[in-house]
Formats: structure tokens, C-alpha cells, sequence
């Protein structure tokens, strides 16, 4: 008998079948869940001779929730919009989407462009004339799963901050290791913290400690990095060094939206929940000058400049109270130099800006140091005996420590 091979249109054409596995933790179980996945998959697709494999992709440790973390769910979108895969698989409606609208927005695309997207647990297709209402009750359904999986979470963590109860995430924090008992224990890197305290309340800035462990050799504990001020103000502003712990210091996340829920968050101080680093005193001195410190910045006190000026803090405006602020003018012939300006005045002449003028900087340092009865100005004179220089729109008034009475400079002055 004679076999005829028939080409062209006549030929019945593959089906080009991917695959979508998805599991949302790292956990042990999980992990095996989807090594089984993808196993299943390149096995059962090329085992049809009807299909044509057009590969497994698969998102391990990603939530559901949303797809823009899920790398190869988005790959996969993309392959099939190019038209490289006319069926996918998945397990369920739950691996493919938890998030309703996701789901069926992205079910419909896939359906508009002619690629079918079977559930296997379910037992649907996308181009079931009954799909659409099914896909909605089932993946309703799905996102209400996922709903009293979050509720339940957030009330046993509140159970147990209640109680006290906490697990570190990641079992880790710098200079702490953590017992087989759930308590904290310091290790070897607990000197860097030490450090950092102690540099801190002898005078040192973030950025002249973060220098300072820097050149001894400390490392931070997750990055290669080195310390910055911002890391070092973490470190002096965590409890967890004093032997305390704030139990809930952020409020839960919807699990749909990822946005706080600020009207179900109650914090829980916890003191003396394991052993300290530093000691009490050392704690309650750094929080004191922090505060102070914060205390100065609301009132425009600190500046972000590497180095601060010695006359912040102790210049102030004579008609609105702001605090003067050194800044750089240019004059005439484009030369530069420095003036003392209201910090309200940089608001503007015209509407709620202060109209008190600037001075130039040599200026105000002769005026003081004539107040003060010196030859010229000298700065440990001036940090021992000023208590503050009030800039008013004739004169310059310095207050001398512990003197109710300020003492009054004449009225000639440049402006800037």
C-alpha cells in the first residue's frame, strides 16, 4: 500500500502549550510543591502529540497578589501578545491570579488574542461558553481565600505582640543573634553598636561615625556597603540595643492594596524583653540629645551641610524670630562671599516673606566682638559667653549668658 504524506493546509498544525507554575513562599513544602509543577508540566505537554512545547514558566516565592512581581508570569504575557503560545496551562485559578481583576483582565486579553488558558483543578477553559460567569465565582472566591488568610495572620500577630510574643524576621538584627529560645543574644559585631553610642555622645556627627566605623573595619550586616549617616541615625533610634522592643512599629497592609491600615494598629512597648547592648543611662542620654536635635531641626535649626557654622542656632531675626541662615551673594563684579540672611526672607520681599535685611558675615563678627569688648572676634569667647545675637532692622543686640540685659551695638552696618 502505498502512504501519501500530505503538506500545506491539509496538515493538521501543533498547538504551541506553555505552562504557568507559581508557588508564594520559600518554604520547604512549597519549594517541592513547585518542583513537582514544573516537573508535570515538561513532562505531560510534549507527551501530546497534538502540542508542541513552548515551555514552563514558573514564579517561585512570589505572591499572587500582584503581577508586577512575578517576572515570568509578565514574560509570559508578552510571549503570547507576539503569538508564540496558543494554550496555557495552570494549575488553578489561585496559581494564576489571586487578585479578581488581575485575573479576569488578563484572562480576556489572552482570550481577545486567540490563546486559551486552561485551570486544571477547576476544569475550565477560557473558550467555555460558560467561562466568564464560572472564572468570576471561582476567582471571587480565590480572592476571599486570600482575604481570611491575611485576616488570620494579622490576628495572631496581635495575639502575640500582646503578649509579647516576637520573631525576628530573618532571625537577624546587627550585633544580635538569635537563641533557640526566641530571645536575643549580642555576638561579635555588638562593639560596632557600642561604638557608634559612644562616638555619638562624645560629640561626633552620622557622617563622622559612619567614617569612623568605616576605617575600624566594621561591616554592615546584609550589604557590602559602606555605613552611612542615615544608617548610623537607625542604629542610635532602635530600642533593641537598650534590651527593649516596640512591638508593631508599622501598621499592617491591606492584602489586596499593600497600603497600610492605619485604623487597626496598636503598638506594644516591651522593655527589658532580652539583654541590652548599651546600658540605661547611655540609652536615655542618646535619646535626649536625639530629641534635642529634632527639636532643632523643626525649628530650622539643622541644615544638611557637611560641616555646621558655629553662629547656627545663635542668630536670629529681630522682626519675625526665624533664625538667620549663611548663605553665598554675589556682588557687582561677580566676586562671592558670605552674608547672614532671615530664613523667612527667602520666602520673598512681596506676601509673608520677612523683610529684615542680610548682613555680611565679617560684618556681624566685628559687631559682636566690638559688643563683647574685643580687639576682634574670637570664637571660644564668644561659645562661652553669648547666649544669642538678635539681628534687628537698625541694630544688632547680643545677649550675653546669664545676663537678662542685652547689650546693644550701634546701628551702622552693611547690608548684603
Amino acid at each position: 500500500m502505498k502512504v501519501t504524506k500530505v503538506y500545506g493546509e491539509l496538515a493538521q498544525k501543533k498547538k504551541r502549550v506553555a505552562a504557568y507554575c507559581r508557588v508564594s513562599t520559600d518554604t520547604a513544602g512549597q519549594q517541592e510543591s513547585y518542583d513537582t509543577q514544573v516537573r508535570y508540566y515538561k513532562t505531560l505537554i510534549p507527551a501530546n502529540y497534538d502540542w508542541e512545547f513552548a515551555g514552563v514558566y514558573a514564579d517561585e516565592g512570589r505572591s499572587g497578589t500582584s503581577v508586577k512581581h512575578r517576572p515570568e508570569f509578565l514574560r509570559l504575557m508578552q510571549d503570547a501578545e507576539q503569538g508564540k503560545i496558543d494554550i496555557i496551562l495552570t494549575k488553578s485559578i489561585s496559581r494564576f491570579a489571586r487578585n479578581v481583576v488581575d485575573c479576569q483582565r488578563y484572562v480576556k486579553d489572552l482570550k481577545s488574542r486567540g490563546v486559551e488558558v486552561r485551570f486544571e483543578r477547576e476544569g475550565i477553559s477560557s473558550m467555555d461558553a460558560s467561562a466568564d460567569f464560572i472564572f468570576s465565582m471561582l476567582a471571587t472566591v480565590a480572592q476571599e481565600e486570600s482575604r481570611s488568610i491575611s485576616e488570620n495572620v494579622r490576628w495572631r500577630y496581635a495575639k502575640d505582640f500582646e503578649k509579647g510574643v516576637y520573631h525576628l524576621g530573618g532571625n537577624r538584627i546587627l550585633g544580635y543573634d538569635m537563641g533557640t529560645d526566641g530571645k536575643l543574644i549580642p555576638n561579635g559585631d555588638a562593639w560596632i553598636i557600642k561604638r557608634v553610642f559612644d562616638n555619638f555622645l562624645a560629640g561626633m556627627n552620622y557622617s563622622e561615625i559612619a567614617a569612623d566605623l568605616d576605617a575600624a573595619g566594621a561591616r554592615r550586616l546584609r550589604s557590602e556597603k559602606p555605613y552611612t549617616a542615615e544608617r548610623i541615625r537607625r542604629i542610635l533610634q532602635n530600642e533593641y540595643y537598650v534590651g527593649d522592643m516596640l512591638l508593631r512599629k508599622n501598621a499592617p497592609k491591606d492584602f489586596l492594596t499593600k497600603r497600610s491600615i492605619h485604623t487597626d494598629c496598636t503598638s506594644y512597648y516591651v522593655r527589658d524583653a532580652h539583654v541590652g547592648i548599651i546600658d540605661r543611662n547611655t540609652w536615655e542620654q542618646t535619646k535626649e540629645k536625639l530629641d534635642a536635635v529634632a527639636a532643632e531641626k523643626a525649628a530650622g535649626l539643622v541644615f544638611n551641610c557637611t560641616e555646621t557654622h558655629f553662629l547656627y542656632g545663635k542668630v536670629f531675626c529681630g522682626e519675625c524670630g526665624a533664625p538667620y541662615t549663611r548663605r553665598t551673594f554675589t556682588d557687582r563684579k561677580g566676586g562671592h562671599y558670605k552674608a547672614w540672611n532671615c530664613r523667612e526672607r527667602q520666602k520673598g520681599k512681596k506676601g509673608n516673606g520677612c523683610k529684615n535685611s542680610a548682613v555680611r558675615e565679617e560684618t556681624l563678627l566685628a559687631e559682636i566682638a566690638d559688643a563683647m569688648q574685643l580687639e576682634k572676634f574670637d570664637m571660644a569667647a564668644f561659645d562661652e559667653l553669648v547666649e544669642r545675637v538678635m539681628i534687628m532692622p537698625d541694630e544688632i543686640q547680643v545677649q550675653i549668658k546669664n545676663n537678662s540685659n542685652p547689650m546693644v551695638v550701634g546701628t551702622v552696618r552693611k547690608t548684603a
